[in-house]
């Protein structure tokens, strides 16, 4: 046998070994049914269902049906009352498109074929309302509105039921404490420089009160120099008008005759002595 039909001669052998133990199996399987026909009929009752249950499919998966989803939590009075709003604010914006205002938009149309308007107008109506709700659908579900406004809720409830307790009671219910680790980053930093910034705000506050009585003792002197300055205004005024009353009569013709006789009376005086 010449090298270059070695492979060939192999490749036959192999293939003819494959095609012998592919229809063992076969053979096997159809001598081992015929045989043990009784004890496939025996166990066909009890545990068929079963079997068939669990047998995988051919790729490896299973045939049972993935587990639904659980359902949405049902909507407290909050939710409720949002979903109210928006429905009523629908009904609102809608009913602004009524078939007058519709109708007016397109009057050939109207006067013409007014039924097929008419059936434009609800279906385009209809779609409106059903891609506004279903766009606040999934708005709701996104941002988890109903199972935080439920939250809410019990976060409220919690609180009134405590503050009835406080009530009745007149004692301050004692709250667990909350976990550190649980926490938020700016509320950790917050308590570590609470004590800085307490001493910080002393200070601080110390400063203003000092900064304040030095203004308030500033205003209290210059409220007193301003009172002296008018006082001063006040007698420069009242010493100027004496000085014009003064000028004024000097100027008058009966004080010069008055000094003219005084003077005369003066000299016979003198003369007499």
């Amino acid at each position: 046998m010449s090298p270059h039909e070695e492979p060939r001669a192999a490749a036959a052998q192999l293939a003819t070994a494959t095609a012998t133990t592919a229809t063992r199996p076969a053979d096997d399987a159809t001598t081992g049914t015929a045989s043990g026909g009784m004890l496939l009929d025996e166990g066909a009752l009890e545990g068929g269902n079963q079997a068939a249950s669990q047998q995988p499919t051919r790729n490896g998966t299973d045939k049972r049906s993935p587990t639904p989803p659980p359902p949405p939590p049902p909507p407290g009075p909050r939710a409720s009352r949002l979903q109210a709003v928006f429905d009523s604010s629908l009904d609102h914006t809608l009913d602004k498109i009524s078939w007058g205002n519709f109708s007016a938009c397109y009057p050939t149309a109207a006067s013409r074929a007014p039924g097929a308007l008419r059936t434009i107008h609800k279906a385009m109506a209809a779609r409106l309302r059903e891609l506004c709700a279903a766009e606040f659908t999934q708005v709701m579900l996104s941002r988890d509105a109903v199972p935080k406004l439920n939250e809410l809720e019990a976060l409220i409830a919690e609180a009134e039921a405590r503050r009835q307790v406080e009530a009745a009671t007149g004692q301050t219910v004692a709250r667990p404490p909350c976990p550190p680790h649980t926490l938020l980053p700016e509320t950790v930093v917050a308590a570590h420089l609470a004590s800085q910034r307490r001493a910080q705000r002393a200070l601080l506050e110390a400063r203003l009160q000092a900064m304040q009585a030095a203004n308030a003792a500033r205003f209290t002197q210059l409220t007193t120099q301003q009172d002296e300055a008018e006082q001063l205004v006040a007698a420069v005024e009242r010493a100027l008008a004496d000085a014009d009353g003064a000028a004024a009569l000097l100027d008058s013709d009966k004080l010069a005759v008055e000094l003219a006789r005084e003077s005369r009376l003066a000299e016979v005086e003198m003369s007499q002595i």
